[in-house]
């Protein structure tokens, strides 16, 4: 109940802070009209953004302090954000640590690649034909110290699927590989996830055929499932918004269709 009750504050907030953005609360003029395409490619009428989370920082606080109890139970020798919306959380995170939990903790993060990869095997493909480092100054996949039988955790805000997650990991692997060193990265922690699948899908990795990808069990660690917590959201959302939203978390695929999408925006 206690949990519940933390649950029901976060994703409150994260409404009325404007960092849960809907076709409703949106001040983006463009998104009100367009809605949202998320990493996988799909398109949405909502999206978590906490890339601005510093803008409100008691809720920032709050929630590197429920990421850290999450990651304060593991011996992490690494804990590593992806960019963008990883990057702070990982320092905010470190420091709760320290002053809560009295544990120090280095942290890193990833850069994205030269271009853009919507699966880890579009991610594969770009790592073997390309390169960060012959960029200005000195640049890696992953910024932060590695050494041989190191245990490194990621940390994101949010996962629609697990394939941003899988990139990540074979950045941090390939980075180590190329350092020498040997590593084990398969724990990834994050705030809210959109997918119940993805639980499932994270163990089935094991089972990855593409061997490039280092297959692997990936153990995956959040708080809000939004399929269970949207309700308390009920009360504070339109109520063809919240109908809208809902529907979507069930049938995603049905709002694919261009004149699905059309029919919702233009009613909004």
């Amino acid at each position: 109940m206690e949990n519940e009750e933390l649950i029901k504050e976060i994703i409150t907030a994260l409404y009325e802070k404007g960092h849960i953005l809907t076709l409703w609360n949106t001040k983006d003029k463009q998104k009100q009209k367009e809605g949202w395409r998320l990493k996988n490619g799909q398109w949405s009428p909502w999206f978590l953004n906490l890339r601005t989370i510093g803008s409100s920082p008691r809720l920032f606080t709050k929630i590197c302090y429920v990421m850290a109890s999450m990651i304060a139970q593991y011996d992490l020798s690494l804990i590593v954000g992806i960019e963008m919306a990883g990057v702070p959380l990982v320092g905010g995170i470190s420091a709760t640590l320290h002053l809560a939990f009295n544990k120090m903790q280095a942290i890193g993060f990833t850069r994205p690649l030269p271009t853009k990869a919507r699966t880890p095997l579009e991610a594969l493909d770009i790592i073997k034909t390309s390169s960060i480092s012959n960029q200005y100054g000195q640049k890696n996949y992953l910024e932060g110290e590695l050494y041989d039988g190191a245990t490194v955790g990621i940390v994101d805000d949010m996962a629609t699927d697990i394939g941003s997650k899988i990139i990540a990991r074979l950045l941090i692997i390939e980075e180590a590989k190329k350092r020498g060193v040997t590593i084990k990265c398969n724990k990834v922690f994050y705030l809210l996830n959109r997918n119940k699948e993805n639980r499932q899908r994270a163990a089935d990795f094991v089972n990855e055929k593409e061997k490039a990808l280092y297959p692997a069990a990936i153990d995956l660690h959040y708080l809000i499932e939004f399929d269970d917590h949207i309700h308390f959201l009920k009360d504070i959302m339109k109520p063809e918004e919240y109908e809208v939203i809902s529907e979507y978390q069930k049938n995603a695929d049905k709002f694919q269709k261009e004149d699905v999408r059309q029919k919702i925006i233009n009613k909004r």
